[in-house]
C-alpha cells in the first residue's frame, strides 16, 4: 500500500532553498515593509523565521504552562512551532477570552479592589509572546505573526518592530546558522 506525504509548504520550501544571507535579507526587507506599511506578510515572515531558527538551533525556554488555558495553549503552539507562528487575529482573540472573562468577573465581584482587565496583548506579553509588528493585534481575521521573545529570531522581530538597529542580531544569526 503506497504512502503519501503531505505537500511541503511552498513558502517554507522556497525559504529552505535560499542561502542564509539571502533569506535574512528578504526577511529584513519584508519585516521592515510590514512595520512601515502595516501590510501583512505573515506566511513569509513565519516561514523565514522558522527556517532560520532551525539553522541556528533552538532550545525551548523552561516555563510552566497551564495546558487547560487556551492562552497558554496558544503560546505552547508558538514555542513548538519554533518560536514564531502565523495565526489569525481572530484565533488569538478567542484564545485570550477565558482569561479576559475571568478578569472581568473578578473585577465585578470586587469593584473597589483596583482590579484591572488586561488587553489581549498584555496577556500574550505576560506569557513571553508578542505580536509582530505589534503592539496591537490586527482587527478581523487577518493573519498575524506571534513570536517568542527569548528566541533569537523573536529578538530580531522585536528590534525591527521598535525600529532599532539589528546589525548585531543579524551577525549573531548568521554566525549561529553556520
Amino acid at each position: 500500500m503506497p504512502t503519501t506525504t503531505a505537500p511541503a509548504n511552498p513558502v517554507q520550501q522556497a525559504c529552505r532553498e535560499m542561502t542564509t544571507p539571502e533569506l535574512l535579507a528578504d526577511l529584513l526587507s519584508t519585516a521592515r515593509r510590514t512595520v512601515r506599511t502595516g501590510e501583512q506578510h505573515a506566511p513569509f515572515i513565519t516561514a523565514a523565521c522558522s527556517v532560520l531558527q532551525q539553522r541556528c538551533g533552538r532550545s525551548l525556554p523552561s516555563r510552566s504552562f497551564n495546558h487547560e488555558d487556551p492562552a497558554h495553549q496558544l503560546v505552547v503552539q508558538v514555542l513548538t512551532a519554533g518560536g514564531v507562528m502565523a495565526v489569525s487575529a481572530e484565533s488569538v482573540r478567542e484564545a485570550m477570552m477565558p482569561t479576559l472573562r475571568a478578569q472581568m468577573w473578578a473585577r465585578e465581584q470586587a469593584p473597589h479592589d483596583g482590579r484591572t482587565v488586561s488587553t489581549h496583548e498584555e496577556i500574550l506579553n505576560g506569557l513571553g509572546t508578542h505580536v509582530f509588528p505589534g503592539p496591537r493585534i490586527p482587527t478581523g481575521r487577518a493573519m498575524t505573526v506571534l513570536y517568542e521573545e527569548d528566541a533569537l529570531l523573536g529578538r530580531l522581530l522585536a528590534a525591527l518592530a521598535a525600529g532599532e538597529d539589528v546589525d548585531t542580531l543579524v551577525d549573531e544569526i548568521t554566525t549561529a546558522a553556520g
